[in-house]
């Protein structure tokens, strides 16, 4: 009873917090963490739980962050729209990875995800006509804040 207290008043924190810090530096360094506590709990699902260690975790981040920055520049779809699907098309991958991957046992599945890994790298680097190669995604800033709205701007076409 006590633990579940302890995560509902640390939820109700994090809830609070961007309400009342207004400071885009602190919001970045929150959504930097809670970025790298949902990265270290799908690692500890999968190995902690199961015992397989996978190195292909990169593979699903990079395949949403690509989702999104080609839905702003390639589609001119809004960002909001592009990281909500690119938690749809890392799903959708991580189906196929995973079907094949899975299969594996121990050091043998450790190999295929790090080798999958390169070779999402590989097409990232050398489908230059849809990933812009090593140059990468050029994404101008379409949030002006991560803090909310302070007010409601209209403009009429």
């Amino acid at each position: 009873m006590r633990k579940n207290l302890a995560l509902v008043v640390v939820g109700f924190i994090f809830f609070l917090f961007p309400l009342v810090i207004r400071s885009d530096y602190y919001l970045h360094l929150l959504i930097i963490a809670l970025m790298w506590v949902v990265i270290g709990s799908s690692w500890n699902l999968l190995a902690g739980y199961t015992g397989l260690v996978s190195f292909g975790h990169a593979i699903f981040f990079g395949t949403g962050a690509y989702t999104a920055g080609l839905f702003v520049t390639k589609l001119g779809i809004s960002a909001w729209w592009g990281m909500m699907c690119g938690g749809i098309v890392s799903m959708a991958i991580g189906v196929i990875v995973g079907s094949i991957c899975l299969r594996l046992r121990g050091p043998y599945f450790a190999l295929a995800t790090l080798a999958g890994g390169e070779i999402f790298r590989l097409l990232a680097i050398n489908w230059e006509g849809l990933t812009e190669g090593m140059v990468g995604i050029l994404i101008m800033q379409t949030f002006k804040s991560k803090a909310r709205a302070r007010h409601l701007t209209i403009t009429l076409p």
